[in-house]
């Protein structure tokens, strides 16, 4: 895989960290040798009920740091697994009323649009304690395939242009996304 340290997603996280102040790039050097027990997402509580679209969900990385996230699509079927579902998660200055009541595009995101399972649900790790009737099917959101070097939404059909909101193809692992949430709060300044 000649393209997984220089393509559009690995770029940008290089542009980004090179922007970064020496402390905080000291603090995600340090992150990147952490052992996942030292980021691990906390559990809140397990729920077995699949996701819907609209599900608004907490996720509490570490001590009283609550995050919120949506569900924006689900029963996705793709090469990756079945029964997929796609998630927004949003910076921690995000209020709850803000995510129920105010078009989603304008809201601020902490991560890309990611795939998931619903053991992230099953296990504790989000906790559904919302849900927006209707959300915007306007969302211009897509992943990009390193392996392929192209676009593509979640059912793995190909997008021919970049979409906004951009994230990585294949489904997120509980341990990539308490990674990537560590790193968003170490930049924040909130860890």
């Amino acid at each position: 895989m000649k393209n997984i340290n220089d393509n559009v997603i690995a770029n940008r996280w290089k542009q980004r960290y090179a922007q970064q102040p020496d402390r905080i790039k000291e603090k995600l050097d340090e992150l990147e040798k952490k052992e996942l027990k030292d980021y691990q997402l906390q559990v809140i509580k397990r729920k077995r009920a699949y996701p819907q679209i609209g599900d608004i969900f907490e996720i509490n990385p570490k001590d009283d740091i609550i995050l919120y996230g949506i569900v924006i699509n689900n029963h996705i079927n793709n090469i990756n697994g079945e029964e997929l579902l796609v998630i927004l998660i949003f910076k921690e200055s995000v209020e709850l009323n803000n995510i129920l009541y105010e078009d989603l595009k304008k809201l601020e995101l902490l991560l890309p649009p990611k795939i998931v399972g619903k053991e992230y649900w099953s296990r504790g790790y989000f906790y559904n304690i919302a849900h927006i009737d209707k959300i915007s099917n306007t969302i211009d959101y897509g992943f990009y395939s390193i392996g392929k070097g192209k676009y593509f939404d979640e059912y793995g059909n190909e997008i021919k242009f970049e979409p906004q909101l951009l994230g990585t193809y294949g489904v997120a692992t509980i341990s990539g996304i308490a990674r990537k949430i560590n790193r968003e709060l170490i930049i924040a300044g909130i860890l």
